[in-house]
């Protein structure tokens, strides 16, 4: 339950971003990415957003197959996605964290995308001040490790976004261009107890915490002029 909580909070944050990108209509083609339940696209489909697809390889969970077309495929796997072309926008969900792969991950979207489209991720975020003194203390990556108590923990998270390397490795050699970094939500973490939360408060007053959600959300473009060959 709580962790719903937080995804349809992060949903309705997400929403007006997508609301106000520059070139992106109620018509735009939207394809997500490990789309799960359907639960971000039927967000889109509520605020108007009428062409929807959505990639997963579970299909007896998706439950928008009345708002959006849906596609079956491993993202994890060497499914190749060949029909899936000139999307004006491609979302990633929380789903970057869960594959052994990113790099292809973010090459299908790149592919999907019509030049001069956009693509938005999102994955657990280890930038903030609450994730880097937990590191510091007990080398713990919030939400990459088995958790102490109740609270559900995804134990099949893999691979935290890492910028520097991603910039480096990933966005660059693709063309892709890093319009906006930031986190949600944005006055810090709903997951922490209220001590860790006080606790940072105080630690603000010394050290940097541009970046103190508990989700790190990235926007990208890619390039106008498509010469990025990937085999």
């Amino acid at each position: 339950m709580l962790q719903e909580r937080a995804i349809e909070g992060q949903h309705a944050a997400l929403l007006p971003v997508i609301n106000t990108l520059d070139g992106i209509s109620h018509v735009s083609p939207i394809l997500d990415l490990g789309c799960g339940t359907g639960a971000w696209l039927k967000r889109l489909y509520d605020a108007g957003y009428r062409n929807l697809w959505g990639v997963d390889r579970d299909t007896e969970a998706f439950g928008a197959k009345e708002i959006a077309h849906f596609v079956a495929a491993n993202l994890d796997a060497d499914d190749d996605l060949p029909q899936l072309a000139n999307f004006e926008l491609v979302t990633i969900i929380e789903v970057i964290e869960h594959v052994a792969n990113p790099q292809r991950l973010v090459e299908r979207a790149f592919r999907a995308l019509v030049p001069g489209g956009q693509l938005l991720i999102t994955a657990p975020n280890i930038y903030s001040l609450h994730a880097r003194v937990r590191f510091l203390l007990n080398a713990g990556v919030p939400y990459f490790e088995q958790a102490a108590h109740s609270t559900p923990i995804e134990l099949d998270h893999i691979h935290p976004i890492v910028l520097e390397a991603y910039q480096r490795k990933i966005f660059t050699p693709l063309g892709l261009s890093l319009l906006r970094v930031w986190s949600y939500p944005d006055n810090g973490s709903n997951g922490s107890r209220w001590v860790a939360r006080l606790a940072a408060r105080a630690m603000r007053l010394a050290l940097s915490d541009y970046l103190p959600g508990d989700t790190i959300c990235l926007l990208l473009r890619k390039p106008e002029q498509n010469g990025i060959a990937i085999a």
